[in-house]
């Protein structure tokens, strides 16, 4: 039975090697990290709640995380995560003959940066991108876009993933 111990063993090497880890903490987070707070993302663009629906989502990616708790105001916390819209665009990418629409791009750049409660940056990224299509739906229902705001919501959760993940793999 030495090789099942060796087979444990080499597995074991394996996923060390291949940077797995157990939900928690990330290694080099400081434990003086415990509270976060998300500010609103400053959003300078037409779509005027495309800002609180991205810091809903961090909010909620966050609070699933555990590792640190979300507080209400910047005073309270340890880690202040902030941001801003920079860009978004809305085009069609499919037409049914030439004047109808089927198919659009929702098209975001966002920069976000993490501060610690004295103001340092420890993290940020000025140019995430990232874009959703979605299919251009009837007017029947009296709303002029209405896959619109099911792609920009779309947008926000897979942003605030982003940001999560390239905040925790950074420490």
């Amino acid at each position: 039975m030495w090789w099942a111990r060796a087979g444990v063993f080499f597995l074991f090497l394996v996923l060390l090697g291949c940077g797995y880890r157990l939900r928690g903490r990330p290694p080099g987070f400081s434990p003086a990290w415990r509270t976060i707070y998300v500010e609103i993302f400053r959003n300078r663009t037409s779509e005027t709640r495309a800002g609180v629906w991205l810091s809903e989502a961090l909010r909620r990616r966050f609070a699933r995380s555990g590792f640190v708790k979300l507080v209400d105001s910047p005073e309270k916390a340890d880690l202040v995560l902030s941001g801003e819209i920079k860009r978004l665009t809305i085009g069609g990418i499919s037409y049914d003959v030439y004047t109808e629409t089927l198919q659009r791009r929702i098209s975001v750049r966002v920069a976000a940066r993490m501060r610690d409660a004295h103001g340092r940056v420890i993290w940020q990224n000025e140019n995430l991108s990232r874009y959703e299509n979605y299919p251009v739906e009837g007017t029947a229902s009296g709303l002029l876009d209405p896959g619109r705001e099911t792609a920009l919501k779309k947008l926000a959760e897979d942003l605030a993933e982003i940001v999560y993940h390239q905040i925790t793999a950074s420490f």
